[in-house]
């Protein structure tokens, strides 16, 4: 069977009930990604994904749900890395950076780069926004009313699952869950928005009907 094509992975914290604590994020930083189609090699004991992921539903979706899309899929802690170690957050405010950077220190995972999305980025590609820098987060002009998305590059599956289950406890609004992957690396930020969104409310629309 062909792989559907994977724009992003909508994720929610009630499927990934592991604790926070258990490992720490901190690793020995992967080999720096050579373009969009390349996936950097884990370290050792990490384990391989099997192929790139898009969406993953809430709790309790409706069984004609998932037969009628089946790009709903689950993330898995074995994934693997793709992409360079970043945290891309959209539609999130500066003042929030400090209690981001403070949860990532807490789950030894300093070593991701925290980009905030502006204007710009989202006519790029979703890979040139992940290897944005931002030396001057003061300068930084953040983009205005988009959804709240926290995008992730460079961390494998287990460790995405670790963020994301313990979130709630940085006390920030909540957030919709996505990671890059190869078949998502090359699409413009702003349709990658629209797509995480319009799966995220469908499968949250539907559940509480």
């Amino acid at each position: 069977m062909a792989a559907t094509p994977a724009a992003a992975i909508v994720l929610h914290r009630v499927l990934v009930a592991r604790s926070a604590a258990a490992i720490p994020l901190h690793r020995a930083p992967a080999p720096a990604p050579r373009g969009p189609a390349s996936i950097s090699v884990a370290p050792p004991r990490r384990r391989r994904w099997r192929g790139p992921l898009r969406s993953l539903p809430p709790e309790g979706a409706p069984a004609e749900l998932m037969e009628e899309d089946s790009k709903f899929v689950p993330l898995n802690a074995d994934d693997p890395m793709y992409g360079p170690p970043a945290l891309l957050l959209i539609g999130f405010d500066k003042g929030e950076t400090d209690k981001i950077q403070a949860f990532l220190k807490e789950l030894e995972g300093e070593f991701l780069k925290v980009i905030h999305c502006t204007e710009e980025m989202t006519k790029q590609t979703l890979w040139d926004a992940m290897h944005t820098e931002q030396p001057n987060l003061e300068a930084v002009k953040i983009a205005d009313s988009l959804p709240r998305i926290c995008v992730f590059s460079g961390l494998t599956g287990e460790e995405m699952m670790m963020f994301i289950n313990a979130f709630p406890e940085t006390g920030l609004e909540p957030a919709a869950f996505a990671a890059l992957v190869p078949n998502s690396a090359e699409k413009v930020l702003c349709e990658v928005i629209e797509e995480i969104m319009g799966d995220h409310e469908m499968l949250t629309g539907k559940n509480t009907e």
